[in-house]
């Protein structure tokens, strides 16, 4: 009998951690995440200024299901300069234009011309200082996508005309973010 009483606390036991443990494994999951951000940085040498590098921060967010669609928001969030020497004003670009877009692997948003969806222009904020960030609200470059597809990206560039260069812009391609489901 205290062969089978072992026997049976012995089973309780291995039972209690196993379930403990089980519930300790399913706690630990997290659900996917329903914002990605992503930042890209670039420092651009210009012509008789002082250059500076601009960092651009790019987010997609999940944000909901209604009538059987999934509901998904891009936009600018952050763009930020830092000039490398004493700024002493004057124009550094005539135009700083981001262009964003959402994607679904090879899939673009549909009701986008030529797959830009928004075209936004910060070349104002850059030109005003030596240094500083702008953080916009999700308004900012609002691109809108409602599908029945999940996993969608944020994805754009951006396009700097340098001022006084003789050159027409060219393109900066930015990272893309992480997908939201």
């Amino acid at each position: 009998m205290n062969t089978l009483v072992r026997r049976a606390a012995t089973a309780a036991t291995t039972g209690a951690l196993l379930f403990g443990g089980a519930v300790a494994t399913a706690g630990n999951a997290q659900a996917a995440p329903t914002t990605q951000c992503k930042t890209s940085t670039k420092s651009f040498d210009l012509p008789g200024k002082p250059d500076v590098k601009v960092s651009v921060k790019i987010c997609i967010q999940y944000t909901g299901t209604s009538s059987g669609y999934r509901h998904y928001s891009a936009w600018v969030s952050k763009a930020s300069w830092d000039g490398t020497s004493s700024f002493i004003g004057g124009t550094r670009f005539n135009s700083f234009s981001i262009h964003m877009r959402a994607e679904h692997g090879s899939t673009k948003v549909t009701n986008c011309s030529n797959d830009i969806c928004e075209n936004r222009d910060i070349s104002s904020e850059i030109n005003g200082s030596e240094k500083g960030s702008k953080t916009f609200t999700n308004d900012y470059g609002m691109v809108y996508v409602k599908t029945k597809k999940k996993t969608w990206t944020a994805d754009g560039y951006a396009y700097p005309d340098i001022a006084s260069d003789g050159k027409s812009g060219r393109n900066w391609e930015l990272n893309g973010t992480a997908s939201v489901s």
